[in-house]
């Protein structure tokens, strides 16, 4: 049976003493969701670390686009056990094509100097708007949010319209948005679990940040894209089954090519995730 919410998703059935299998969203959608692969792959790899061990960074390529008709193996790499860190390596496949690849390391718990950016101010998450309030005179961005919103199981709310709203009135903006979400299911408390969560909903909306400037949505025909590599770092515990605050800006496009970065942030303030993405942007 097909996956009906985050925690079915993330449930994975291994099917060697390194390898294991995760079920994919049913169609229409025909191309996988690049989060849902990355968060099964931490899925994989973090069941195969020492307990004291926790994920600090994970580093991802996009190598062909996954199909939701067929389930995809994640094979584990054991690269290294060290003192401090513990390293490994996945492949994804779907029959005989490597899918995705990722690298991730954990570390030890360890104390060092503290510091992180101010959270700029904005609206709270409940004195943000939701896509029906933001949306209520334009059915056409309110279909877009409703089908993110469904397609992702999360709510969303928006401290400030995001990039695509201007674009589609031919405005230039900014190549800046921010997103508050949640999950509408509570997902389990395991760490590995958690860090799933956040590699799930890192790549929403975060390509699309790099159009504000251009006056273009990635749901434009003339537009190409697809994500190329993804990096999350992880700094303190986020649980997405409660209030974060996304905050995306790309500082670079060209050569059809944008670099997007992001910061998660929980709900006190605290800086939790570090994102960049790169990604495929280019006119068909």
């Amino acid at each position: 049976m097909p996956p009906t919410d985050l925690n079915e998703l993330l449930a994975l059935e291994q099917v060697a003493p390194r390898t294991f299998r995760g079920q994919t969203k049913p169609p229409p959608a025909r191309r996988s969701y690049g989060g849902e692969v990355a968060a099964q792959a931490i899925c994989a790899a973090g069941g195969t670390v020492p307990d004291d061990r926790s994920l600090h960074s994970a580093h991802m390529i996009f190598l062909l686009p996954g199909d939701t008709t067929l389930p995809i193996d994640f094979e584990v790499e054991d690269v290294r056990d060290g003192g401090s860190f513990s390293a490994r390596r996945v492949e994804a496949r779907q029959g005989d094509r490597a899918i995705f690849a990722m690298s991730a390391s954990y570390q030890a718990p360890a104390a060092g100097p503290e510091h992180q950016p101010e959270l700029h101010d904005g609206p709270a998450p409940l004195d943000s708007s939701a896509p029906g309030e933001l949306f209520a005179a334009d059915s056409v961005n309110r279909a877009w949010a409703d089908h993110l919103a469904d397609f992702l199981d999360v709510e969303l709310r928006f401290p400030y319209p995001p990039v695509r709203v201007p674009a589609m009135r031919g405005v230039a903006v900014p190549a800046r948005q921010q997103v508050w979400a949640r999950t509408r299911q509570t997902i389990g408390s395991e760490p590995v679990l958690r860090d799933a969560g956040v590699a799930y909903l890192s790549d929403m909306l975060l390509l699309a940040t790099a159009l504000g400037p251009h006056r273009l949505t990635l749901q434009d025909e003339r537009i190409a894209f697809a994500t190329i590599n993804h990096t999350i770092w992880f700094h303190a515990p986020l649980r997405v089954d409660e209030w974060f605050r996304y905050d995306q800006e790309s500082r670079w496009a060209g050569r059809g090519r944008a670099l997007c970065h992001g910061e998660m942030y929980d709900e006190a303030g605290k800086l939790c995730a570090t994102t960049m993405q790169e990604g495929l942007v280019r006119y068909r």
